[in-house]
Parts: C-alpha cells; sequence; structure tokens
C-alpha cells in the first residue's frame, strides 16, 4: 500500500526532532515513488532548510540533505 503524505509528515517530525530544535515543515512532494519533505531546522544557533527523502513504500529514510 505505502504511505501517505500525513504518514510522510509524521516520519519527518520525528526525525527532525532528534537532531533539530526548533524546526518547521514547509512542504512535502512525492516525487519518482519517494516523499520528499523540506523542513527549516535550526542548529547551533543558524537556521538551514534540511530535505528529508522517504521511500513511499516502507517509509524508510533515504537521505537527509
Amino acid at each position: 500500500m505505502g504511505i501517505d503524505s500525513d504518514k510522510a509528515v509524521v516520519i519527518a517530525r520525528e526525525f527532525f526532532k532528534q537532531g533539530f530544535t526548533p524546526f518547521e515543515i514547509v512542504n512535502t512532494v512525492l516525487q519518482n515513488g519517494t516523499w520528499l519533505v523540506k523542513g527549516n531546522v535550526t542548529t547551533f544557533g543558524k537556521q538551514l532548510s534540511k530535505i528529508l527523502a522517504i521511500d513511499s513504500k516502507t517509509g524508510r529514510i533515504l537521505s537527509c540533505e
């Protein structure tokens, strides 16, 4: 069945909260079977944008750039 965008956001929130506080989910896009979840995160007082790639079938995190 796979995961929908709501589940992708839940996975991204769990991932981002482990290493970045505060963070904000900006958008979620399905591209070629991969959810790309963009988040604005703060690390060492600096705000950055990160894109988390999540497999749409398994929910496994593929990368974070």
